[in-house]
């Protein structure tokens, strides 16, 4: 039973992870071209001579579009692997 168990586990990081991998990629990809879009430039890369507002922004903006987009792909990973096999992922990861 432990053994089973583990593998569940295993599985669950593996499909949760590579979901919040890819879902936070093309997030940050689509970030990137909304700035351009917005803005006409590059988004700020923390070079000298980069304006502070602009790259703090970028910073905060692309590390909370992120962090939001991975949980939701890793809950969507969750109720897909619950409706797929009907059970809840394993609690203690």
């Amino acid at each position: 039973m432990r053994r089973k168990n583990d593998s569940r586990k295993a599985t669950w990081l593996l499909v949760g992870a590579g979901a919040a991998m890819v879902a936070g990629s093309l997030m940050e990809r689509g970030l990137e071209s909304g700035w351009r879009a917005l803005k006409q430039e590059d988004p700020p890369e923390f070079k000298r001579g980069d304006k502070w507002p602009a790259a703090l922004a970028w910073a905060a903006m692309s590390a909370a579009a992120v962090a939001a987009v991975e949980l939701v792909a890793r809950r969507g990973a969750h109720l897909g692997l619950q409706q797929l096999t009907g059970k809840r992922a394993p609690a203690s990861v």
